[in-house]
């Protein structure tokens, strides 16, 4: 189905990060696949220290097995870890990216769509996001508000152009599948067809 190929399509944006050497991050902007090296905390998102510290080099060693997993199509194992990251790291927010990747493996669209949401409040440029909202929203069926957030990864991203030609194509079909579900307009004197029979009546 067309659905599970976005799908697809919206774990492969993360994917990228473990086939070959990983993209850096450009100086202003997100990449669109998740960091090599966690990113240093900003003081505005500190939290509380975990119960468990982390061992030295536990985040950037349970987030690479996260993406590892998640390559694998292992989800399950892949969120353990990044729900450790997360712990650890609450201010990361290619961790939620991947969080919100490996819950669409697994179909549970509204957790994926919160995960995407907190990235983009962590980070509003971070264009990945964008993207996996956009899949988690049209499984959701929330047309419009997948349009909107497909429009924002496409404006945001410039250099991916193989997700960009997805993009733009999740885009067409779902402005068709939209089109199809719009309201007919019925003139005053139409008849429902259930309208057999006042209430009541003989």
């Amino acid at each position: 189905m067309k659905r599970s190929a976005y799908r697809v399509a919206a774990i492969v944006v993360v994917l990228v990060v473990i086939v070959g050497a990983l993209i850096q991050r450009l100086p202003g902007r997100a990449t669109l696949v998740a960091a090599e090296k966690p990113p240093m905390m900003s003081s505005e998102h500190t939290q509380p220290v975990p119960a468990h510290p982390p061992r030295p080099g536990e985040v950037h060693e349970r987030f690479q097995q996260a993406a590892i997993m998640l390559h694998a199509g292992q989800y399950l194992y892949a969120l353990e870890a990044l729900e450790r990251v997360i712990t650890l790291a609450p201010a990361m927010p290619e961790a939620r990216v991947n969080a919100g990747f490996a819950l669409l493996g697994v179909e549970q669209h509204a957790r994926a769509a919160a995960q995407f949401r907190h990235a983009i409040d962590l980070r509003p440029g971070q264009t990945n996001a964008y993207y996996g909202l956009a899949v988690a929203l049209e499984a959701m069926g929330d047309l419009e508000s997948a349009l909107g957030a497909m429009r924002t990864y496409i404006h945001l991203e410039s250099d991916d152009a193989v997700h960009l030609r997805r993009a733009r194509a999740a885009i067409w079909e779902w402005e068709q599948q939209r089109s199809l579900v719009q309201p007919v307009e019925v003139s005053d004197d139409s008849t429902p067809l259930a309208a057999n029979h006042t209430p009541g009546g003989d």
